[in-house]
């Protein structure tokens, strides 16, 4: 797509997803305890990384059409927009699985400035492994999780087959039916079989919420403290003289379909991500193999 069209769907269409990176990456993967410590600790005051992702989409589409510098920035825009949402996933994945934080690392300076680079270089792999371990309903756990994996994935691949069409393409962007998609078919199909893999082995260890929650132990010595610590609250600390609202785990998927058993979804999940991402992957080795009949042929 053009860069100017790219622009568009980050700025505007994809404003959630593409927001606070910096903010999720700190929280979830580096350990943050609140916004309130995030503020203090970060050098960022604004959503820099979703401005700048936009910013180099703007400038490409201002450059002189099919010029060096507009194919370079473009390409840098569309790689920096991709590690953002990949990030976004990846600490949303972090969380809902469960894993130990990194960390806060603020013995000095130059470990306080690589805490949050590390922080958002680890999401980026982790939503890249993990992407489907980022949707907000994942929390439901057992079959329903593998579930909403398998129906994303399937999702996903349809997308992605409708879009090589000849005919979707040529109504996208004029003249990009005629590129050649071979290599990029082969990656995404690969990259899309093994996530669907990661994610299918990742969802079923999530377990289901209770359907009441659990009450805080407290200390003995104060029996009735008026705050006490929960880092999933944005301070860092809730009342627990308020009552907990009770939330219904059916909210988050409900429990998957009660006619098969998980092992069974994970079969079908498995041949499902796997079939798919080998016809992906075929797509873009069929000139290859056309190529090597051909020489073949004249050999013989």
């Amino acid at each position: 797509m053009r860069p100017g069209y790219l622009s568009f769907l980050i700025g505007l269409i994809l404003y959630e997803e593409m927001s606070h990176v910096w903010v999720n990456t700190s929280m979830f993967v580096r350990g943050t305890p609140s916004i309130a410590a995030y503020t203090l600790l970060s050098n960022f005051d604004s959503d820099w990384p979703r401005k700048i992702a936009v910013l180099s989409l703007a400038l490409a589409a201002a450059q002189p059409e099919g010029s060096a510098v507009q194919r370079y920035t473009t390409i840098g825009g569309i790689a920096f927009a991709m590690m953002i949402l990949a990030a976004n996933l990846g600490a949303r994945g972090w969380y809902f699985m469960k894993w130990r934080a990194l960390g806060q690392a603020n013995q000095g300076r130059i470990s306080s400035f690589f805490a949050p680079i590390t922080s958002f270089v680890v999401a980026v792999v982790t939503g890249l492994v993990f992407p489907y371990m980022g949707f907000t309903r994942i929390q439901s756990g057992g079959k329903s999780a593998v579930q909403l994996v398998i129906w994303n994935s399937f999702l996903v691949a349809l997308l992605y087959v409708i879009s090589d069409l000849d005919s979707v393409q040529s109504f996208i962007v004029v003249g990009s039916d005629t590129c050649n998609q071979d290599n990029t078919n082969i990656c995404v199909g690969i990259w899309f079989a093994m996530t669907s893999v990661t994610c299918i082995f990742a969802a079923q260890k999530i377990r289901p919420p209770s359907a009441s929650p659990s009450l805080d132990v407290v200390d003995e010595e104060d029996k009735d403290p008026i705050l006490v610590e929960d880092h999933s609250s944005p301070v860092g600390y809730k009342v627990p003289n308020f009552p907990d609202y009770p939330i219904d785990p059916i909210y988050y998927g409900g429990k998957g379909l009660s006619c098969c058993s998980l092992r069974t979804e994970i079969i079908f999940g498995l041949v499902v991500g796997i079939g798919v991402g080998a016809f992906v992957v075929s797509t873009g080795l069929y000139d290859y193999l056309e190529d090597f009949h051909d020489y073949v042929a004249e050999s013989v």
